[in-house]
């Protein structure tokens, strides 16, 4: 197994924004309450995620000893003028209903696209360490999907993927894969804790 090399997908804790359901592209939320998110791993010495906050608090709680690499290409979407706002709250606008009908080919009002923002997370990834055998990610939710459809081992769509706060992503990549950035053999899922964050 010398020749595998792992990377992990987290999601943040959640944010107040989270659980009302707002959106949060680059909106730079803290968490509601840090102190109660437990140590995963003090072993990790090394994460790499989001320069936003939300990321950074997380990283800190779960990976106590670890230095964390921030990179602004591991943002959420930006939403533009969506940010901070949910459902109830947008959904007699004509943009966002269109936005919603078709989020892939329709940009948010000064926001981003939803192929940019796909590409920024891809070029993100592929910049990534190569000689690391053991990578661990905290980033958004939507980050994650976009890595899952880039590299899970089975092309599926976006939205396919559910990527709650609580639960863990490990790719598994051969040396070779993880060099040329291409697809990973194995996927798994799994609690990030025992006891879940959310």
């Amino acid at each position: 197994m010398g020749d595998v090399v792992t990377v992990r997908l987290m999601r943040h804790a959640p944010t107040k924004e989270n659980l009302e359901k707002r959106y949060i592209g680059w909106t730079d939320s803290p968490l509601i309450e840090p102190s109660v998110i437990p140590t995963v791993d003090t072993a990790v010495h090394k994460v790499y995620g989001s320069d936003l906050l939300r990321c950074r608090e997380t990283a800190a709680r779960y990976f106590p000893q670890a230095s964390y690499i921030s990179d602004a290409r591991f943002r959420e979407s930006n939403f533009g003028d969506f940010e901070g706002k949910n459902y109830d709250e947008l959904k007699s606008d004509t943009r966002y209903c269109a936005w919603l009908d078709d989020p892939i080919k329709t940009t948010p009002p000064n926001g981003e696209g939803f192929d940019v923002f796909c590409a920024r997370v891809i070029e993100g990834f592929k910049a990534l360490p190569k000689e690391a055998m053991d990578t661990v990610l905290v980033v958004h939710g939507g980050v994650i999907r976009a890595l899952l459809v880039a590299f899970a081992p089975v092309e599926k769509p976006f939205w396919s993927y559910n990527v709650p706060h609580d639960r863990m992503f490990t790719l598994r990549f051969s040396r070779d894969a993880w060099k040329e950035g291409t697809r990973c053999m194995s996927l798994s899922e799994e609690p990030i804790t025992a006891k879940p964050t959310m």
